[in-house]
């Protein structure tokens, strides 16, 4: 199983990823589902992966609610 990084976790609507705040722009599934392990509780989540098309770059992550009900980032390259 491949390990994804945790990059952090917000509760509410404004996380930046690489100086980008990620909810200002469209995510678009990829099609791909992935486990994740919630950085507090140690338990694994089904998340999705993601990504955001700015200024010609695309810029993937997984995202998904955590048990504590924060959103929660993870790195994700395919």
């Amino acid at each position: 199983m491949k390990k994804h990084r945790f990059i952090g976790s917000c509760a509410s609507d404004k996380f930046c990823i690489k100086g980008i705040d990620v909810f200002k722009y469209k995510w678009i599934m990829i099609g791909d589902v992935v486990i994740v392990i919630d950085p507090d509780t140690k338990q694994p989540l089904s998340f999705s992966a993601y990504k955001i098309e700015v200024n010609g770059t695309t810029l993937s992550f997984v995202a998904g609610k955590l048990y504590s009900g924060k959103w929660g980032f993870f790195d994700y390259e395919n």
